[in-house]
């Protein structure tokens, strides 16, 4: 549009104003305008769209659940001998799991990524794989209903692939990787704990043998100087002195009772000198018989009162009254006979007397004999059993010296010795210590061999998905959409801000301040105008067949593949 105005004089200098402030039908008119560079970026962010959606290959996403299973015993019974956090553990067999070769041989044996080994480097491979394969968190999870409802802690594994056949396969080898990797790695693990708690035990009863023969060797060339042996040394000195003592006092008393001896031989020996002294012949007869009837009487006298003593307690009917009545009878008859022999004797003797030794002190010397052998061999008894306590008190001093000796040099080896058994309780300690761990780890060891430890298990085997996960189609076409009109807005705007003519009778009124008294439409030439409005209907009309086209060969390419 033009507009007619007639200034009564316009500056010669181009004059900046501002621009006016525009309503809802300047927008409308700029749309009018320009609708076909807005039009046009939608339609093309609209093909763009689809065809990258639909040329875009689908990936299906194939998923299990594993689930902890604890140990089968108690762990107040049987102790684990793995320190490490099932998390843990997790991540290191996701490790092992996603290393270059396993991935390798998971590729190799599925034939995966064929397309992409033929264009992109082997490690470029691996690393889309490492994408695809997803480990999801520990979750605490609710399993069954009512009274067999069952708290597990278990966590996903995914695998996203273009064939959901192969993604259910690669997801499910994953799943069987996983269970087996943690029983192995936990089993490794148990049987390293326990080797090596062996392996100490072995080092540690290896040490303590070698204590315990060094407190051998010691003890036999330090025998009495040992800290424990000090009041043993004190109890055997004591006895030593003890029995010293004791042998000089049965010395003493066997001197004194030599000394009685000796005093008593003396006696006897002159006892015996005065009865080997001869007598007249008349004077020894009477002597002898008389000596013969005080014993006999002596005897009847004791015989007769030991009968009253036992007349008092028997009858005359007892065998002992009666064998002592027929004793006693007998020495009366010895008696009566002594006394006529005595009287014959008195008779009869005549003429001059004849030197002689008695028979009564015949027999007596040889009583005083005998006591006199008996004497000395007495003596001699003691004698002996005096040297022989001098041996023994000689002996008990020599070992008592030898004990002393001992005893004064044993302060020097307790300080070796009291170290050496301060070492052997720590090494003792120790070894009795790793004997209680290594059974443990042992039992633990067992019971991962069992398989009735803490491992893995497949809660949820993966399944093969029915519908892709990716490309979300309706978004990737809403977003082209959006970028196409966003920037068809864009230009549409710029061009807008390029163009400073005036567009309409507001724009007029706005910038020239003038009164409009009239406007006359732009006038152009019809068949110019017809031919602009045809070239724009073909590119328009070969911009939609083309973009149908694209969009239409995308979509069939798509369900044809996918069939």
């Amino acid at each position: 549009m033009s507009t007619m105005t007639h200034p009564a004089q316009l500056p010669d200098q181009p004059i900046s104003v501002p621009r006016r402030a525009m309503d809802f039908e300047d927008y409308v008119d700029i749309m009018r305008r320009h609708r076909s560079w807005i039009l046009g970026p939608a339609f093309a962010g609209l093909v763009i769209g689809v065809v990258t959606a639909y040329l875009w290959p689908d990936s299906y996403l194939s998923g299990g659940l594993i689930r902890v299973v604890p140990p089968q015993v108690p762990t107040r019974l049987v102790q684990t001998n793995v320190s490490e956090e099932m998390t843990t553990r997790i991540n290191t067999v996701y490790q092992d799991i996603v290393s270059r070769a396993s991935l390798l041989d998971l590729i190799q044996t599925y034939k995966l990524y064929q397309d992409d080994l033929k264009r992109l480097p082997t490690d470029d491979v691996i690393e889309q794989m490492r994408k695809d394969i997803g480990l999801g968190s520990m979750q605490y999870l609710a399993r069954g209903a009512g009274a067999v409802q069952q708290n597990v802690n278990a966590f996903s594994v995914t695998f996203s692939y273009s064939d959901r056949r192969l993604a259910q396969k690669v997801c499910q080898a994953l799943i069987n990787r996983f269970t087996e990797q943690s029983i192995r790695a936990r089993a490794s693990m148990s049987e390293n704990t326990t080797s090596f708690l062996k392996d100490q035990y072995e080092v540690a009863k290896r040490d303590l043998d070698e204590l315990d023969s060094r407190i051998t060797a010691f003890r036999s060339r330090n025998a009495g100087e040992l800290p424990e042996q000090e009041q043993m040394m004190f109890s055997r000195i004591t006895a030593m002195e003890a029995q010293i003592q004791a042998a000089n006092g049965q010395i003493s008393r066997a001197q004194q009772d030599k000394l009685q001896l000796e005093s008593q031989m003396r006696d006897l020996q002159d006892q015996a000198r005065t009865l080997s002294q001869p007598v007249p012949e008349s004077v020894a007869a009477p002597m002898v018989r008389n000596d013969r009837l005080i014993e006999v009487e002596r005897d009847i006298e004791r015989a007769e009162a030991t009968l009253t003593t036992m007349r008092e307690s028997y009858k005359d009917s007892h065998p002992d009254v009666q064998k002592l009545l027929g004793y006693i009878e007998t020495k009366r008859r010895a008696k009566d006979q002594i006394v006529r022999e005595a009287e014959a004797s008195k008779a009869d003797a005549a003429g001059k007397p004849r030197m002689v030794i008695s028979a009564a002190n015949q027999s007596r010397l040889r009583e005083v004999t005998s006591a006199i052998s008996r004497i000395q061999s007495t003596i001699q008894a003691r004698d002996m059993e005096i040297g022989e306590l001098e041996r023994q008190i000689n002996d008990n001093k020599a070992k008592l010296r030898s004990a002393q000796s001992r005893l004064e040099a044993s302060p020097g080896a307790n300080q070796e010795y009291v170290q050496l058994m301060r070492d052997r309780a720590l090494v003792a300690a120790r070894y009795d210590d790793l004997g209680r761990k290594m059974q443990d780890s042992s039992m633990a060891t067992e019971l991962v061999q069992r398989g009735q430890g803490e491992m893995l298990e497949m809660l949820e085997a993966p399944v093969i998905p029915e519908a892709p996960y990716a490309p979300k189609r309706p978004l990737i076409i809403g977003v082209g959409i959006v970028i196409g009109l966003g920037l068809g807005i864009a230009l549409a705007a710029g061009r807008e801000i390029k163009d400073t003519s005036l567009k309409n009778l507001k724009d007029v009124r706005a910038y020239t301040k003038l009164t409009v008294l009239g406007s006359v439409p732009l006038l152009e030439n019809d068949f110019v105008l017809r031919r602009r409005r045809r070239f724009g209907w073909l590119v328009w009309a070969a911009a939609l067949m083309l973009g149908t086209l694209l969009i239409a060969g995308s979509i069939a390419y798509y369900y044809m593949s996918r069939a």
